[in-house]
């Protein structure tokens, strides 16, 4: 109980092998890491290969609830002496020596309330100086315990997409600092294709994406980034329309993702 930090998990359909590969950089890092499994079966091979850590519970949901539901239930499976909580996908990995870094920071860091690693893309500048930003992807971010206090939990009824944005424009709003530490990297596994640097994603994203968006900025949420959201929706308009196939699908989920969102519809898409 030396370093009181925690990690969150959430994993769906994983390849084992793989995921535990990435597990393995971090994992004795952590006083406790919870894997969340949003996956429709438990997953026996993934509980075995789990086993061997003892710092490490497993928690299978049964089926898919949302990257926020998952995250609030690893959440609610750690200690209460955890102060500082991590998370991760199943496909990015980290070394101890950055998670060091940056919870040593996140501990002295003045009003700072999440700190994150660096991506591939991050612009590295002075090692460990903390780059203040508006909001950070969930994976690889540093959390201290007391802001879900203070604040709540994630968002569930957003289910995928700005779920992790939401909670950043929520802390800022109440006054909390969010920054990047320089000279870490959050290494993240590509597994799908790419277009100009962007992911083709599965159709039915948009719907989440667009229905999100437009709840936000409705019930205004999106702390002095409505320009930034706005501009969102229209580049991955453009980029799903003239850059992907299954273009008839997309504008089917972006069409219905706007209703929704216009009616302030959350949860789960139903067909």
């Amino acid at each position: 109980m030396q370093n009181k930090n925690g990690a969150v998990c959430v994993v769906y359909n994983p390849i084992v092998e793989d995921y535990i590969d990435n597990l393995k950089h971090y994992v004795s890092f952590f006083d406790e890491l919870v894997v969340v499994d949003n996956s429709n079966d438990i997953n026996h091979t993934l509980t075995q290969e789990l086993g061997v850590f003892k710092n490490v519970s497993y928690v299978p949901l049964r089926k898919n609830e949302g990257i926020g539901y998952a995250q609030n239930i690893g959440i609610s499976h750690l200690s209460d002496f955890i102060d500082k909580i991590c998370f991760f996908d199943q496909d990015s990995w980290v070394s101890k020596e950055d998670l060091e870094k940056v919870t040593t920071l996140l501990s002295v860091g003045p009003t700072y309330g999440l700190l994150a690693l660096s991506t591939e893309e991050t612009i590295q500048v002075e090692e460990n100086k903390i780059i203040e930003v508006n909001e950070v992807i969930s994976s690889g971010s540093v959390i201290l315990r007391e802001v879900f206090e203070q604040l709540g939990k994630f968002d569930e009824d957003l289910f995928i997409d700005f779920v992790d944005y939401e909670f950043c424009w929520r802390m800022r709003k109440a006054g909390y600092r969010i920054g990047i530490v320089a000279g870490t990297q959050l290494v993240h596994q590509v597994n799908s294709a790419q277009v100009h640097k962007h992911t083709i994603s599965a159709p039915f994203r948009n719907y989440y994406s667009f229905r999100n968006a437009i709840i936000l900025l409705k019930q205004r949420r999106v702390f002095k980034r409505k320009t930034y959201v706005i501009n969102l929706l229209i580049k991955r308009v453009v980029f799903e329309i003239f850059f992907n196939s299954k273009r008839l699908s997309r504008v089917r989920f972006i069409c219905r993702g706007i209703s929704d969102g216009i009616r302030e519809k959350g949860g789960e898409l139903i067909d």
